[in-house]
């Protein structure tokens, strides 16, 4: 893999890229009210997160939409992604680009390569553990599937999408979700930004019970600070003969503790 030319503009911490890498990399829990849970929902959530669970493998690609406001100052993200899970043989590829710049990831059973960027970043590799209780909860299709395991869920009968039939599936997650998924490093979201007015989709195959494509929507503050993403996610190409080949990385060219911030 040739070097990673330095990226202009990413060099500085802000709200909206911290939200950024939070649902890129990690995935975001959001809070909810008091919850229902409707019946027919949770039937049909089961089914989809036993039908992850069996697959082999699947292609991912989505987009992130981030407009934030801080000191007084308004500016938007757009972030594109893509990738390939090979659930058999526990690898996951992922690219994410920004403004023409593209930054690949690796999730190599529960080692996590990032491509770093910035002045200090340019050319590493930054590397952490993933804690999950399975591979496969690591995933996105399963990361989607696991914002409706708690708060509140709805059944919201079937839908045409891209010319085939899909059930929705409507939810507000709670703060019990909040608590179990984390931002990088393991940095509990409590304390951190206030998530509000949270809404998550997902659409799946209604005779394979397979994700077909997920929207979250959500708020975020800190501070003065204030932030609303959306993030739309399209899953495919279930069980096909896919396939991660991972580049050799020098042990000179990582970081143990991740990127810098």
């Amino acid at each position: 893999m040739p070097p990673a030319a330095h990226r202009p503009g990413m060099d500085r911490p802000a709200l909206h890229l911290a939200i950024a890498a939070c649902l890129l990399l990690a995935g975001c829990s959001v809070l909810g009210p008091d919850h229902t849970r409707q019946e027919r929902a949770v039937e049909a959530l089961a089914d989809a997160r036993e039908a992850v669970d069996a697959t082999g493998g699947y292609r991912f690609d989505g987009d992130l939409r981030v407009v934030a406001t801080a000191d007084g100052r308004t500016e938007r993200v757009e972030i594109g992604m893509n990738g390939t899970v090979d659930a058999t043989e526990r690898r996951m590829h992922s690219t994410a680009v920004r403004e023409g710049e593209a930054y690949e990831s690796y999730l190599i059973n529960r080692t996590a390569y990032r491509e770093c960027g910035g002045p200090m970043g340019m050319d590493m590799w930054g590397v952490e553990n993933v804690t999950a209780d399975d591979w496969t909860a690591a995933t996105p299709a399963a990361r989607q599937l696991a914002l409706l395991e708690s708060g509140s869920v709805y059944y919201n009968g079937t839908r045409t999408l891209d010319g085939e039939e899909a059930v929705l599936l409507v939810g507000r997650p709670t703060t019990e979700a909040l608590t179990k998924y984390r931002e990088r490093r393991d940095r509990s979201l409590l304390g951190g930004p206030n998530v509000e007015n949270a809404a998550v989709r997902v659409w799946l195959d209604t005779e394979t019970h397979r994700p077909l494509r997920s929207a979250v929507r959500f708020e975020v503050s800190q501070g003065g600070n204030s932030a609303s993403a959306t993030i739309d996610m399209r899953f495919a190409d279930y069980d096909s003969d896919l396939s991660v080949d991972v580049p050799v990385i020098p042990d000179e060219r990582t970081w143990g503790t991740g990127c810098p911030e």
